[in-house]
């Protein structure tokens, strides 16, 4: 099955260009919501958060993401042991479900693709390109961060150039140019490749 890496800073717009690729009858694995589903149904890794982070950081059995995002956003140690944490449960979820696809390619979107290494797995990659004040007002407005905690969280990310360095493919999401076009002609050139 061929591999198709999205990704794009916070507020880029990863979801919205996920939801064209969908349209365009293109299977995606949404690796925030696997990971965040993993953190409360894999044991082993419940067992890990526990002792990295002690007992506040579950609630009735489910991982308290705001307890969790102030902790690592401030310790890079810490955020680099979280993203090896799940990782490899990670990329073995993506295997399977990529194995269930019936589609010509399948699209992994995930924030941190290239940070993490998991962009070297892909056949290919796309990276989602927007100015930082309209990622900041589109978090604001998304889930109401203040700009503080955004900017901390862009800080912890690739840059969109050092992200577009890499890419094979860069969509612009800029409020300015239109996103079909540039989806459909990309997926257009994947078929081809495939």
């Amino acid at each position: 099955m061929f591999r198709v890496g999205l990704s794009g800073g916070i507020g880029s717009g990863k979801t919205t260009v996920s939801k064209v690729f969908q349209t365009l009858g293109i299977p995606v694995f949404y690796a925030d919501d696997t990971v965040k589903k993993l953190y409360d149904t894999d044991k082993r890794l419940q067992e890990a958060m526990l002792n990295l982070f002690g007992p506040t950081i579950y609630d009735k059995g489910q991982l308290q993401p705001k307890i969790l995002a102030a902790l690592i956003f401030n310790n890079d140690r810490l955020l680099r042991q979280v993203n090896e944490l799940t990782h490899t449960l990670l990329s073995k979820a993506f295997t399977e479900w990529m194995q269930e696809q019936k589609a010509p390619y399948v699209l992994h979107e995930a924030a941190i693709l290239f940070e993490c290494g998991m962009a070297g797995e892909m056949d290919i990659n796309i990276s989602i390109s927007a100015p930082e004040s309209i990622r900041i007002a589109r978090v604001i407005q998304r889930d109401g961060s203040s700009e503080e905690q955004i900017r901390q969280r862009i800080s912890k990310q690739w840059s969109d150039e050092e992200r577009n360095a890499k890419a094979d493919y860069i969509i612009i999401n800029d409020n300015k140019e239109a996103l079909l076009p540039q989806i459909t002609a990309i997926h257009k050139k994947i078929i081809t490749l495939v």
